[in-house]
């Protein structure tokens, strides 16, 4: 790190990106878009190097003084000459095949419901609809295949659906808006397509899941929002070797960091690999960028843009032949999926205030991933506790236990696959639960205020907060645990039963 990067707060690669970007373009929309650096951060950056007599601004121009020069040189930055395609602006994909389909599309998709920022939404231009089109068609994932599209504000599905050329088309979209314009112009144009009006962040229709050969979703940028939509794709796509999915996403609301996160997820929880990170050829129309309507305080950036500058890569991942599709599942109602120090939003926000900027938020499972993987060699292959409540004050009446059990099954990150309560007379009652990671049963003696409850969790779910979460709804006086590692003997690990801590 050198002496002005430590004074600017920013890493030398960050700076150098963006004293690249400069080199190669003046206009400041641009430069936001092409350095791959947060959007924040840049602002930032470029005020910083203002300040120290690096950078001039000239209306929406974006000029580096002697200074400034020095400082590339000093970092070996260089200028690079235009090497990109201008006939498919480095896609590798042009889709004079689907001229027809694309004479069709392009004024449907200027009379699109505008984008709406509750949804994060933003609209992609014509040209990179079908570039898109173009990438998925040449690697066999149009022509026969049965297509899932989670969010569709581009219209992809339209695009799709006019060559004629997929099996089955589904969309699944939240907002009612574009729910009807799809279907509208479906219903004209007599489309093989298919429109249901949900929310992706609770679980999709049953009939939907492993059902698709390829899913495509523009997912939103923060950590949780990102593995929601890919997640959910992944456990639509039907079993075995060579499903694909593809998804959108920036450098500028998502940094590098964010992206070696999401995509050390995605390898070591499933059977996959990635094919395809394009460059950033996806490019949205202008007033239709992700944040388009934020009210800018920053001077080279007041004006509207004169070109679309918000881009992103378009990723393609294919299963092998180990792939399962994961469970589908409600997300945790507690995770920031739209927003966090990264979004345009919140950028603008966090500059406007005079604040800091805030570190992206990393939930904990991602921070430690050898720890992670130390704790689950420990565990084995799954958790099993063993739970004894006495002088229960909530133990006369099963009244309440089935959503107590599913509240503690989703507060434990596990899903709920049924769930039997039955009462048994003169007194006392059983719940038996089947999850997705293994099962659960209780049973109550209300005359002795006694319950007896056993947990067995295989991955992630942590019977653990099962447990605590059931000891809240019986209120016992008394508790006593025991934690059993499953499936260790061949790992040549101790096998004997650990007690574990009381909760406080």
């Amino acid at each position: 790190m050198t002496v002005l990067s430590r004074e600017l707060r920013a890493g030398s690669d960050d700076i150098a990106r963006i004293l690249r970007a400069l080199l190669e373009h003046s206009d400041a929309w641009q430069v936001a878009g092409r350095a791959n650096v947060p959007f924040a951060d840049l602002v930032d950056i470029l005020q910083q190097l203002r300040d120290r007599g690096m950078l001039e601004f000239h209306g929406s121009e974006l000029l580096l003084t002697r200074h400034g020069a020095e400082l590339a040189q000093q970092l070996r930055v260089t200028c690079a000459e235009p090497v990109t395609c201008p006939v498919c602006a480095g896609s590798g994909f042009e889709f004079g095949p689907f001229a027809r389909a694309y004479a069709e599309f392009a004024p449907l998709l200027a009379q699109r419901p505008p984008a709406e920022a509750t949804y994060d939404q933003g609209a992609l231009t014509a040209d990179s609809v079908f570039r898109r089109l173009a990438l998925m068609y040449a690697k066999g994932d149009v022509a026969d295949q049965k297509i899932l599209l989670l969010g569709d504000d581009d219209l992809l599905s339209i695009a799709l659906a006019l060559t004629g050329l997929p099996r089955e088309i589904v969309v699944v979209e939240i907002d009612p808006r574009l729910c009807a314009f799809i279907q509208a112009v479906a219903h004209a144009k007599h489309l093989n397509l298919r429109v249901i009006q949900h929310d992706a962040r609770e679980k999709l229709p049953s009939d939907l899941r492993a059902h698709f050969d390829v899913f495509v979703t523009d997912p939103s940028e923060t950590i949780q929002g990102l593995l929601l939509f890919v997640e959910k794709g992944l456990a639509m796509l039907a079993p075995g070797g060579g499903r694909a999915g593809y998804f959108g996403v920036t450098l500028i609301e998502a940094s590098m960091l964010k992206w070696n996160l999401w995509e050390r997820h995605l390898l070591q929880n499933h059977a996959l690999v990635f094919t395809h990170i394009s460059e950033p050829f996806s490019l949205y129309a202008k007033g239709n960028e992700i944040g388009g309507d934020v009210q800018v305080d920053f001077a080279p950036l007041a004006q509207p843009p004169r070109a679309p500058w918000y881009r992103a890569s378009f990723f393609r991942v294919e299963t092998l032949k180990e792939f399962v599709p994961p469970v589908d599942y409600d997300s945790n109602p507690r995770d920031e999926l739209y927003q966090d120090a990264e979004s345009l939003d919140e950028a603008w926000a966090v500059l406007a205030r005079g604040d800091a900027q805030s570190p992206i938020p990393i939930p904990q499972e991602f921070l430690n991933a050898s720890a992670q993987r130390a704790e689950q060699a420990q565990y084995g292959l799954g958790r099993h506790v063993i739970a004894e409540f006495w002088d229960c004050e909530n133990a006369q009446s099963e009244q309440g236990l089935a959503a107590a059990i599913a509240d503690a099954v989703c507060n434990a990150r596990a899903t709920l696959l049924d769930l039997q309560v039955r009462r048994f007379y003169p007194q006392g009652y059983s719940a038996v639960a089947l999850l997705a990671e293994s099962h659960l049963s209780l049973h109550a003696w209300p005359e002795l205020g006694y319950v007896a409850l056993d947990v067995f969790t295989c991955g992630e779910a942590d019977p653990q907060k099962i447990v605590q979460s059931l000891e809240a709804h019986f209120r016992p006086r008394d508790t006593e645990y025991i934690k059993i590692p499953r499936g260790r003997m061949r790992t040549n690990l101790v096998v004997e039963p650990m007690p574990l801590a009381v909760p406080s």
